[in-house]
């Protein structure tokens, strides 16, 4: 695929809706933050089987909505770090039955976003990660699947293969 200077701009737009859409959807709802935390934002991690611009947009719009944790600067570093390891795994799996590719995420969110809630905020780890497990279990497969489903039924263009 040829790179233009066209191409690059919608690449770059496409980044900032998709960080907008994350940054929004966790910050205006309070139940984005914390030991049990269901993040609706999480859903759009499907967008990484369909487009590249999805990968740097989610990081970047998880690290916005992370600004505005009552965790601070902890889960600016690690709730982003958890996010970027997760789509990162994502993207290399995108081929594979979606219900595979979502448990990267739930993974690396349950367990670094856990450690970081134990070490910086004093909350048990299994209550931690087992809290963040639900939340992203609930948002991964009860509304990230279905949407997935419902961008391939309306043939949404894929910018990868």
């Amino acid at each position: 695929m040829k790179i233009t200077f066209k191409s690059q701009g919608r690449f770059f737009a496409e980044v900032a809706i998709i960080a907008s859409l994350y940054a929004v959807l966790t910050v205006v709802l309070p139940i984005s933050y914390g030991p049990i935390q269901f993040r609706i934002a999480e859903a759009l991690i499907v967008l990484v089987c369909f487009r590249r611009s999805a990968l740097p947009g989610l990081i970047v719009g998880c690290l916005i909505a992370n600004l505005f944790s009552p965790f601070g600067l902890p889960d600016v570093i690690f709730g982003t770090l958890a996010t970027a390891v997760g789509v990162g795994i994502v993207y290399k799996l995108r081929h594979r039955k979606i219900g595979w590719v979502m448990l990267p995420p739930l993974i690396a969110n349950s367990l670094i976003v856990g450690i970081e809630l134990t070490v910086f905020a004093g909350i048990p780890f299994w209550f931690s990660a087992g809290g963040v497990f639900l939340g992203e279990i609930v948002i991964l497969y009860g509304l990230g699947i279905p949407f997935y489903y419902a961008l391939k039924k309306m043939k949404f263009k894929q910018d990868i293969t």
